[in-house]
């Protein structure tokens, strides 16, 4: 996207330079304070959006700047490779939009008039809030509500409520340390079976290299004609920046195996013993959806879980369902803006590939920042 003047104003590529004045904007946005960022939350801003190894400035992040050099509003956006009916773009995951409220809206607005899907090959997002997702829609841009779920199943339920009250409140943390959940657990957990995971007969699963998921995992997405790409260097680079976040725990690639020791599928979570296992994504061969959902949480409820939650993946919407103590909630809204009618059409069947790591989800702006 080139340089764009408007009345003694200009929407730019952000660039290295901005991000102490982008990092005090986000602050301001999302922390409610007024003071510089610091360098820790720079180094890592800097990396998430520059340190991509398919890194272009066209398809970064970019800024409104006033006449007088202020940044009144901010685009932040990772370059992705996607795959579109057989050809290869670059696409822009979009993170935080931020504006300033002490400063005229007018930046606010230009730069969302620069993702009408006349302008943009493929920009997508899945943590758009309702006044952004409004903004979308008025551009005409596609809305794909399904991506907006999330899907939480419970493994120990007293485990999982403190947990969830410690993610709220300082009272919730306090009482999430005493040691009253897992006997609690021990006893609800004998009466309601439902609470259990069954092993599946012939099953297996087991750490997966990174250096094998990274070689298989186009197999299992091959049959979606808008995907990512996710060439060696690229996703090597969006595993080691989403190792960053330990405040979702560790990053677990698992992989699984059926009776004929055949690799049916894998998936990539954080977490550790205790905590809320957070799925990014769930791969598998066509037709074995059930079979490996079921394995991934028979493998986090003997870890040691007290629940799982990720985002739903249309076409595993009834191999989910067929878990029990499951449910469902709104998280975010996932929208898309692209010129291309191949990406409208595959919307329109459920098959384009978002989420987990094809989002933003791993990023710790979403869950960690500072």
């Amino acid at each position: 996207m080139g340089m764009e003047m408007k009345r003694g104003r200009q929407i730019r590529p952000m660039t290295v330079d901005d991000i102490p004045q982008v990092g005090r904007l986000f602050y301001k946005t999302f922390r409610n304070r007024a003071s510089n960022s610091s360098n820790a939350f720079n180094d890592y801003f800097e990396q998430l959006f520059f340190g991509s190894p398919i890194y272009q400035q066209q398809y970064g992040s970019i800024v409104h700047e006033t006449s007088a050099g202020h940044i009144s509003s901010v685009v932040s956006a990772v370059p992705m490779q996607y795959m579109v009916d057989g050809a290869i773009i670059t696409a822009r995951l979009l993170c935080a939009f931020m504006t300033d409220p002490d400063m005229p809206c007018h930046g606010a607005a230009e730069l969302a008039l620069t993702m009408r899907p006349r302008n943009q090959d493929l920009c997508f997002t899945d943590s758009a809030s309702p006044a952004s997702a409004g903004a979308f829609k008025a551009a005409r841009a596609a809305l794909l509500p399904v991506h907006g779920l999330d899907w939480c199943r419970v493994f120990r339920p007293a485990g999982f409520f403190a947990r969830s009250a410690a993610s709220r409140s300082t009272l919730g943390r306090h009482a999430a340390r005493l040691p009253l959940a897992r006997p609690v657990d021990h006893i609800i957990r004998r009466m309601i079976p439902g609470l259990h995971v069954e092993p599946g007969a012939g099953m297996h699963d087991e750490d997966m290299a990174p250096e094998l998921f990274v070689a298989t995992v186009q197999d299992f997405l091959s049959d979606y004609p808008v995907r990512p790409v996710w060439s060696g260097p690229e996703l090597n680079w969006i595993l080691d920046v989403a190792r960053l976040n330990a405040s979702l725990g560790d990053l677990n690639i698992r992989s699984v195996w059926d009776q004929n020791a055949e690799l049916i599928g894998c998936f990539v979570y954080f977490g550790r013993p205790g905590m809320i296992a957070q799925v990014m994504n769930i791969f598998s061969q066509k037709g074995k959806d059930a079979l490996v959902i079921n394995r991934m949480m028979y493998h986090l409820e003997q870890a040691g879980l007290v629940a799982a939650r990720g985002h739903v993946q249309p076409r595993q919407l009834d191999a989910l369902s067929r878990q029990r103590a499951m449910y469902y909630k709104h998280r975010a809204h996932t929208c898309v803006s692209t010129r291309h009618a191949g990406v409208l059409n595959a919307i329109d069947r459920n098959d384009m590939y978002i989420g987990g790591l094809a989002g933003e989800s791993w990023s710790r702006l979403v869950s960690d920042f500072f």
